[in-house]
């Protein structure tokens, strides 16, 4: 069936209608019309998939990414860096206004690199191949290389012919000197290639989460901060961006005393901003991120911070100090109900909310501005060509 594209939603989606219904067809652009059919059909909406454009946007590109579309890993490939920036300003813009959050403009700040910016990828391996599972099915789409991540993550794999193993899982991280941290599963045996070690900066080798060379870990250095990152903790997957976001969260805490840092990680923001407060209480669930974060302040010298493992839910009503400043940055499901009670008690001055996933930032924000305001809200482009970014929305008391 033949359609026009006559608006974008919030996934960067374009929206038409068909039998009576909202029809999203992705990787589409307003006013193009297109042929399609549908793939999946609910009671008020279908999704669909297009055949061919019949008039394409002028914003319309020819993706450079062979597995573009397949893969399932990015969603903006079809149009240039630039406007994709500004499709996720419009994004933002419409999910903040249309839920009457915050009405004024949202800039995003564009990655320095928008290719070969990622510094982790997770693959499958099977009967000896690397790829990913096509999106939503177990169909298996081999690869050779990725457009968007670091090119010594891409030096591994095209020379993935020195692993011994057929099938598994595989994640391989990079740091910014593109040392790599391997970490393998498998229930086979792993072997290497006897010159892999010659041809590549390996830190580290995991097997079924065992250190079998090299370290469990490596160092990243961000804003003159040094952090020691394990195969298991978080680390922002964009350097780049990254040292932007940190810059920006050190400069609106500038003024804080005693800051709660929630889901701290390995100390990411806490130690960009411990020398400029009186004292960071950091709460992460992740074992070896807590062990990484308390490492990474002795690295530092830094003594006014303090990191306690558990869930965030279970520990933050136990912290004794008082807060003036709370940073957030949740997983993508948002924050939990304890969580946001707890933030509506306690009323710190400052709340920054920091978020990879807008849906759930607006929705945790909705319940936090019977008691707060929105003083600003801003995205950094975190994942270029995919449909996700990241967003820091900082609060005041009223």
């Amino acid at each position: 069936m033949k359609v026009k594209i006559s608006k974008m939603d919030n996934q960067g989606r374009g929206i038409s209608y068909a039998c009576d219904k909202i029809l999203f067809l992705p990787r589409t652009l307003l006013g193009e019309e297109v042929s399609c059919h549908v793939t999946k059909e609910k009671k008020t909406y279908l999704e669909g998939e297009v055949d061919q454009i019949i008039t394409p946007s002028p914003l319309r590109i020819l993706p450079p990414c062979p597995y573009y579309g397949k893969c399932g890993g990015c969603d903006f490939q079809h149009v240039s860096y630039a406007d994709s920036v500004k499709m996720k300003e419009e994004m933002l813009q419409g999910i903040f206004q249309s839920r009457h959050l915050w009405n004024k403009a949202i800039s995003v700040c564009a990655s320095r690199e928008d290719y070969h910016y990622r510094n982790k990828v997770s693959l499958k391996v099977r009967g000896g191949k690397l790829g990913y599972y096509f999106p939503q099915t177990h169909e298996f789409l081999a690869i050779h290389s990725c457009m968007i991540v670091m090119n010594s993550i891409n030096q591994i794999l095209l020379d993935f012919s020195s692993f011994s193993f057929l099938n598994g899982d595989l994640v391989i991280r990079s740091n910014e000197n593109n040392e790599v941290l391997i970490d393998i599963t498998t229930n086979e045996e792993v072997s290497f290639d006897d010159d892999f070690f010659l041809r590549h900066k390996v830190a580290g080798i995991l097997v079924n989460h065992e250190c079998v060379y090299g370290d469990p870990c490596f160092f990243e250095r961000k804003n003159g901060v040094l952090y020691q990152v394990s195969s298991e903790s978080f680390f922002q997957v964009n350097p780049w961006i990254s040292t932007e976001l940190f810059r920006y969260v050190k400069e609106i805490t500038s003024k804080a005393k005693n800051v709660l840092d929630l889901y701290c990680g390995v100390g990411t923001m806490g130690l960009q901003i411990a020398k400029k407060v009186e004292h960071v209480t950091g709460i992460e669930v992740v074992a070896k991120a807590i062990m990484n974060a308390m490492l990474n302040a002795k690295l530092n010298q830094v003594s006014n911070v303090s990191f306690h493992l558990g869930k965030v839910e279970a520990l933050v009503s136990k912290i004794p100090m008082e807060f003036d400043t709370v940073i957030l940055d949740p997983p993508r499901s948002g924050m939990d109900g304890d969580s946001l009670s707890f933030l509506l008690e306690k009323k710190p001055t400052k709340i920054i909310y920091i978020s990879c996933n807008p849906m759930t930032l607006v929705r945790d924000l909705k319940k936090l501005l019977c008691s707060y305001q929105i003083l600003s809200v801003r995205g950094f482009d975190m994942f270029p060509y995919t449909k996700h970014v990241e967003c820091v929305c900082v609060l005041s008391l009223k």
